[in-house]
Parts: C-alpha cells; structure tokens; sequence
C-alpha cells in the first residue's frame, strides 16, 4: 500500500517539478529533474501502486553469469554491510549497471515483507521502468543520494527509504550500484545520514576488491598516508607493468596523487622513487616510504607481485591493462634469451632472486624480460 494517497502524492511530484516545495531538500534539483523525466520522457504514473519489474530465474541467472566478477568482489562486502544495518530493519542490495538486482541480503523472516516491497533479486530499478528512486538516480548521476519514502517518484515505493552509491570499476566505468534500504524508517531524512555514509563506504571497498581481482597481472602499490594502515586498511591501490608505468588507480588514489587522471604514467613522474624500487619489493616484507613528486607528501606501501600474465604493450591503457596480452613473435636472438630465462627459472623452481642471481642481473631486470617474452610460471597459467 501507498504511504500516502496517491492523489497527495501527484500534486507533491507536480510541487517538485514546479519548484513550489517549501524545504526542497539537498537533493531537490535532482529529484526534480527525475520527476520531470519519468513523467514527460517515460510517461509514468506518479499514482501507480504495483511493484517493480522482476525478472525470470532463467533471465536472472544469465545477468548474474555476466556480473560474476562483481559478484565475487561484492559478496563479503555486502555480508558486513548488512550485519551492520540489520538491526535497523534494513535490506542490502546490489545491482547492475542497468539496475537489476544481482545480489541482496535481509533476515530469513522478513524476506517476504521485502519482497513485496519490490525489494528481491531480479528487481529492476531503472528510471525508465520506475521513475525516481536511489538505484535509477545513481546510475544517472554517478553520486551517492539518499531517496527518503515520498521523494519516489511512485506512490508504490513511498513507504521505502533508500541509500544508494556507486560502485566503479577499473577505468572508472559504473559497474554496480550498492543499496540499503528500509520498508519502515524515522519520518526525518536527517535519519539516514549515517546508513548513506556507511554504504558509501562500503561500495569503495567493493570497487577495491573487484580492482585487485582486476588487475592479478601487474604490480600492485598498496599505499597509505599513515604507515599504521598499511597492512590493515590500504587506501590508495595503482596498478604499474614491468617498465614502471601505473596503468590503473583506484578512485582514492586518483583523489590523493596528482597525475593519475591521465595513464599511463611513469611511476617516476608520480613518486620520488625508482620503478626498480618497487619491482624489486618482497611481498608483504618490504614496507617502502616515498613522497608525491610537487607536494613532497609522504607515502607507505607495499607492493602485490603479479600473479598472472602481464601486458607487453608499451603504453598500455587501463582497458588493456585488464586483458592479457598476444605474444608476437621472437627474433632468433630473443629466442635464445627467453630459453635462457626459462631455464634458469626451472633450475630456481621458479623462485625469481634465485634465478636473477644465477643470470647475472637484478629482479627488476628479469620480471622485465619475463613480460617481454610472456614467460609465466606453470602453476600460473
């Protein structure tokens, strides 16, 4: 049932769009324009009491199969997020970037009082299907909002509250959207503050772990501004090939270290460190402290070693940087080095200070040519 008759609801969708609300709210220009769209672009009804679009367990399935990577990425996430905001009779949810519900989490007894609400896997939250609401405003806008029971543009969804945020992936494309949402809430917006601050948070750690499940072939810089977090909780994630260039960053690294909105970028132009530095870093040994090349800001990391195929471009994209690379082929002399390297990585069993030891040159050099060549280690590929 609606929260409030739908004839009330009508003239309040239509006081919105004129501008005639006494306290439109933060968000009011961006209701407004979704208002305007669903009603004149979309023809919906405002008065309407029937839920979302559903899809079929078949149809499901196959977005599901599709989103598998962001499904994997998510599903602890939303696990926490959910134990979080449970007590306060919330539900979590993940969509795609097309709105569909992908993943959710509620309490075994209210399933079913959530799921009348339209809030339930295969639920479909597009701004064309259902006008204003969080999911559809944050695939349109790209910012986190907070769409409080009658700012929904339907009557059916006005006893909801949603706090959603975007979910980014690799390059900064939308991938998902994260949502909390409440069939019964405190009638104040201020209320929901604290859930929107939360599940912002919790969509930045989503996009971590899809980032790193993204880029398992490069090197990895996981970096703080405190040395305290580095372990527990790093903030800034960039992702460099064998020649020292990040070829991908995080949203927050992209935030704290200049130069990172255009990429490739040699990691020297970024850092007052060398790329051989932090090719030649050990694996949760190493704790390594630079500064941001201008502010002179300091840095601490550590760094990931690839464990899959690296790109051999010489200028990779972020695109690029998720796919592997083609191997064209060698020169005779480029032959014989690369079976060179083989065997002395086999001799090393494949432990790579050993082998650059026994070829005479340093780390750096010799995951240098490992890319070169496509050399990857048996129980890598």
């Amino acid at each position: 049932m609606p929260y409030v008759s739908q004839t009330r609801h009508i003239d309040r969708v239509r006081n919105v769009i004129e501008g005639r609300m006494s306290s439109p709210g933060a968000d009011a220009s961006r209701l407004a324009s979704s208002y305007r769209r669903s009603l004149e672009q979309y023809h919906l009804d405002p008065g309407a009491t029937m839920g979302p679009r559903i899809l079929t367990v078949p149809e499901l399935r196959d977005v599901q199969q599709r989103e598998e990577t962001v499904l994997r990425a998510s599903g602890q996430c939303l696990s926490r997020l959910h134990e979080t905001v449970r007590e306060a009779d919330y539900c979590v949810m993940l969509t795609d970037a097309a709105g569909v519900t992908i993943d959710y989490r509620v309490d075994r007894d209210r399933r079913h009082e959530f799921k009348r609400a339209g809030l339930y896997p295969g639920s479909c939250w597009s701004e064309r299907e259902e006008g204003t609401c969080g999911v559809a405003s944050v695939l349109l806008d790209a910012e986190a909002i907070t769409v409080h029971k009658t700012d929904h543009f339907r009557a059916a969804f006005t006893t909801l509250t949603c706090s959603a945020s975007p979910i980014f992936g690799v390059q900064g494309e939308l991938i998902g959207v994260l949502d909390a949402s409440a069939v019964r809430s405190p009638e104040e917006r201020e209320s929901q503050r604290l859930v929107n601050h939360i599940v912002r948070q919790s969509a930045l750690l989503i996009e971590d772990g899809f980032f790193l499940n993204a880029t398992t072939h490069c090197w990895v810089l996981l970096a703080h501004r405190s040395r305290h977090y580095v372990e527990a909780q790093p903030e800034i994630l960039i992702a460099f090939d064998a020649r020292g260039y990040a070829i991908a960053a995080n949203r927050r690294a992209k935030e704290c270290v200049p130069g990172l909105d255009q990429l490739p970028r040699h990691v020297s132009e970024l850092f007052d460190i060398r790329a051989e530095r932090l090719l030649d870093a050990r694996p949760g040994r190493d704790l390594i402290s630079f500064r941001l090349i201008g502010s002179g800001s300091p840095l601490h990391a550590r760094v990931r070693q690839p464990v899959m195929r690296v790109s051999r471009s010489p200028a990779p994209t972020p695109r690029e940087a998720i796919k592997p690379a083609t191997q064209p082929e060698l020169s005779e002399g480029e032959t014989l080095e690369r079976a060179r390297i083989v065997a002395a990585m086999t001799d090393a069993k494949w432990r790579p200070v050993i082998a650059a030891q026994a070829l005479g040159i340093s780390r750096a050099t010799l995951y240098r040519r490992m890319a070169k060549f496509g050399i990857v280690a048996p129980h890598r590929r």
